[in-house]
């Protein structure tokens, strides 16, 4: 909604607030006060007033954006007491939160540069349960397999943000709860691809939660009815973030981390890891089986999205006769096919990073000061 369609509500807000301050400093409104709350409180009308304000804004405070992301990394990382499967690799991660007045612009909703405040603290949840066993193995010695370059490079194993991006769908109102649902959308020999969908809070119902088997599902008859609807109505905004893992300065294979954290199924005899599937269009998985895998320079975004669309194409077709097979049923071929699904739309996201090519040095326009 526009900023002039949002006058009217402005207006309204900032009027009542001055009716409340005015009716607030009314002798009667305040002998009304002090004979419920005694007469020290009328003293003190402007000290609750700014301690009620902060408590509304209490996410926005110094220092409570770094207390929600540690406490989401250490959770995972150290309390989380149901292991994740490898089945639910691709499952999302619920957090809530709630608009608050702090988070407003001047077209009075949620500002745009707020959502990614509480995307981190979504990642963060997701991406500590990902790694909590893996980099744990990996920095205790757990080195088994991986290639001699990646042994011998001196640091220690760790995972970092690449990129983030936001593509806005609908507007969040001022104190409006909603939930974020993070989930893996895929990995390449680089990066891990992170998904995010701030939705409507309430508007989806979960049907079980893996880690949280105590909780219950939410859902009642009349919404079983309904999963075949459109989910894309809930959504208020989605955001597609990369990561990768490193050992000091070497950057080392996604999945590498991932088999570590016990999150894949059994890896088939001779299957290598990515670029396994990206490598070649038109071969069969025996075939991707062989292809090695490397750290070296990245094929071309618009030639990996060719090739991705094609190989999964081939995969929709064709299944491996190497099938292994974990006690849910989740196969080796299923995650694949669900890694190049994802990879499908990761790849023209990686597009993007031909944007530090538009950096132009000759006239501007001007030069102007962030406050004067």
């Amino acid at each position: 909604m526009s900023a002039a369609s949002r006058l009217p509500t402005i207006a309204g807000t900032i009027t009542l607030g001055a009716l409340l301050a005015g009716i607030t400093s009314l002798a009667s409104v305040r002998a009304y006060i002090a004979r419920y709350l005694g007469a020290k409180a009328t003293k003190h009308m402007w000290k609750i007033a700014v301690v009620a304000f902060a408590l509304t804004n209490f996410k926005n405070l110094p220092g409570v954006w770094h207390i929600r992301v540690l406490r989401g990394i250490l959770y995972q990382l150290y309390l989380q007491p149901t292991p994740q499967p490898p089945k639910h690799l691709f499952a999302p991660l619920i957090t809530s939160s709630r608009s608050s007045i702090y988070d407003c612009d001047y077209n009075f909703h949620k500002s745009n540069s707020t959502y990614f405040a509480d995307l981190d603290v979504a990642r963060a949840h997701t991406v500590g349960c990902l790694i909590r066993t893996g980099l744990a193995r990996l920095n205790r010695g757990d080195e088994e397999g991986l290639p001699t370059e990646t042994k011998s490079a001196k640091g220690s194993y760790y995972v970092a943000l690449g990129a983030v991006s936001c593509f806005f769908q609908k507007q969040i109102e001022p104190l409006q709860g909603f939930e974020i649902y993070t989930r893996v959308l895929s990995w390449d020999r680089k990066w891990l691809y992170l998904v995010s969908h701030v939705v409507k809070k309430g508007a989806i119902k979960p049907e079980a939660y893996v880690l949280q088997p105590w909780k219950k599902s939410k859902r009642r008859s009349d919404d079983l009815k309904r999963e075949d609807e459109d989910l894309r109505k809930h959504i208020f905004a989605s955001s597609v973030a990369r990561y990768c893992f490193k050992k000091g300065r070497l950057t080392i294979n996604p999945e590498i981390v991932l088999e570590r954290s016990r999150l894949l199924p059994q890896r088939p005899t001779g299957v290598s890891l990515p670029p396994r599937a990206e490598a070649s269009i038109n071969a069969t998985p025996s075939e991707v089986a062989q292809t090695p895998a490397s750290n070296g320079d990245l094929t071309s975004p618009e030639t990996v999205a060719t090739q991705v669309s094609s190989r999964l194409g081939d995969y929709a077709e064709h299944i491996s006769d190497q099938q292994t097979t974990d006690d849910d049923g989740w196969t080796w071929d299923d995650m694949e096919r669900e890694r190049l699904r994802g990879l499908d739309t990761a790849v023209h996201f990686d597009k993007l990073g031909a944007v530090h090519n538009e950096l132009r040095a000759g006239e501007v326009l001007g030069e102007y000061g962030d406050y004067w």
